[in-house]
């Protein structure tokens, strides 16, 4: 039989209580760590359902697990003690009587000092133990003002492509017909680069598609034939559109092009750029694209330098048929921790507001800013997200790519550790 889509939600109250604010990656101690209370309805447990699983996971922490046994305690209530200060990754699994995991959902936690935390988590229907997760996440107002760096990053490295890249970057998402989709870069030898694809069914766990880049560069002869960069990549009818850079040799400024596609892997290119080398636009990046009333409004950044990239601007271009564009500039560097540039915007339209995130160009923040027209930005004062709100917190930040699925505010980056190889990164944003 056709196993049902029920899902059921269990509902999580953490109560933290006499928390050491030391952040030491230690095990805890008894004398900075509180407790954590999950309370649902028996209820709504769908039948089958015996054993509900609860594991806590954090890098060089012990993993803490505990279980409910329906059929011994009724109460759904059950606390687990000794949980540090920190964010937390959460696995639930619900069981039958023979073990086997029938419903599954997992998300972050952020763990604070003296804050009641309401979490609802969807569990959604799991085949034989494996399959899909899907999660639906609503956080309690108390916890409402924090990007969480992904537990299990990195989501995308250079050991998920099949062609042995030096490097993975620059990953651009669109969520289609139940999929989340991603077009990223392949880094190789002297900086050339590929545009590879890959697919998932929950934003978190990728698998490339194909044993070859979807697009690549042109010939010797090509406007393109040194090396292209994916851009950015829309939908528009049942058309994709990716937007793309490319240069003829390594030392030349790069122009910008387009290509089209029925079914986001099999790309025809343009013959010619759309944006081509312009004076006063010097080391020029087109970096996303909004369509809003048949407008297309792409964003970018450059330098008002042709031999230097300090001072990088951010600009928009508007265009009817986002072939042809008319570029205007949008905001400069201004604060402290833009340290004199500002760089790669990526921008949404949610709730009647163009909310654009954009990073310094040291690798070491990024920053918000929002406007009602899509052309004029009142930029947050201080980072949303830096280096130090990543997992080990050592990690330069690069490219960002803002999008938004499900009511969850999505931030997926490029990270460099210390022996500068790359990959691709996610935060998430739960009460946006």
């Amino acid at each position: 039989m056709k196993k049902s889509l029920a899902v059921f939600f269990l509902s999580f109250f953490l109560l933290l209580i006499g928390c050491s604010k030391n952040n030491t990656i230690t095990n805890p101690t008894s004398i900075s760590t509180g407790g954590i209370n999950f309370k649902f309805d028996p209820a709504s447990v769908p039948t089958g359902v015996v054993v509900i699983s609860a594991t806590l996971s954090r890098t060089n922490f012990t993993t803490i697990t505990t279980n409910l046994n329906l059929l011994s305690d009724s109460t759904g209530d059950v606390t687990v003690p000794a949980v540090q200060v920190g964010t937390w990754h959460l696995k639930v699994d619900a069981k039958d009587n023979n073990g086997t995991i029938i419903y599954t959902g997992e998300t972050d936690v952020l763990v604070q000092e003296n804050v009641v935390v309401q979490l609802n988590l969807t569990l959604n229907p799991v085949s034989s133990g494996t399959g899909t997760i899907y999660i639906f996440v609503k956080w309690g107002t108390n916890n409402s003002t924090q990007w969480i760096d992904y537990g299990g990053n990195p989501v995308q490295t250079k050991n998920n492509n099949p062609s042995n890249p030096n490097g993975v970057n620059t990953a651009k998402i669109i969520y289609d017909n139940g999929i989340y989709k991603m077009w990223y870069d392949g880094i190789y030898n002297s900086a050339v680069a590929s545009v590879w694809y890959a697919e998932s069914q929950d934003g978190l766990n990728w698998n490339t598609i194909g044993s070859k880049p979807v697009l690549s560069k042109g010939d010797s002869s090509a406007w393109d034939g040194y090396s292209i960069a994916v851009s950015a990549v829309i939908k528009v009818g049942n058309t994709y559109k990716m937007y793309y850079t490319g240069h003829q040799n390594y030392s030349e400024d790069v122009r910008t092009g387009i290509a089209l596609s029925i079914d986001g892997i099999n790309w025809v290119k343009n013959s010619t750029p759309i944006i081509g080398i312009t004076a006063g636009y010097y080391h020029f990046n087109f970096t996303d694209v909004v369509v809003k009333d048949s407008i297309y409004y792409g964003y970018y950044c450059c330098s008002t330098s042709q031999n230097t990239t300090n001072g990088v601007i951010i600009g928009v271009a508007k265009s009817i048929d986002g072939l042809f564009w008319e570029r205007q500039i949008v905001f400069s560097a201004t604060l402290p921790w833009e340290s004199g540039s500002v760089a790669f915007p990526t921008v949404i339209y949610d709730s009647g507001i163009f909310k654009m995130i954009y990073q310094n160009t040291i690798g070491t923040g990024f920053g918000m800013a929002t406007s009602t027209d899509g052309i004029h930005f009142t930029k947050s004062d201080n980072p949303i997200f830096t280096q130090s709100n990543t997992i080990n917190g050592r990690c330069s930040i690069w490219y960002p790519n803002y999008r938004k699925f499900n009511n969850v505010s999505y931030l997926f980056y490029t990270g460099e550790n210390s022996s500068t190889e790359q990959s691709i990164r996610v935060a998430r944003y739960f009460n946006d």
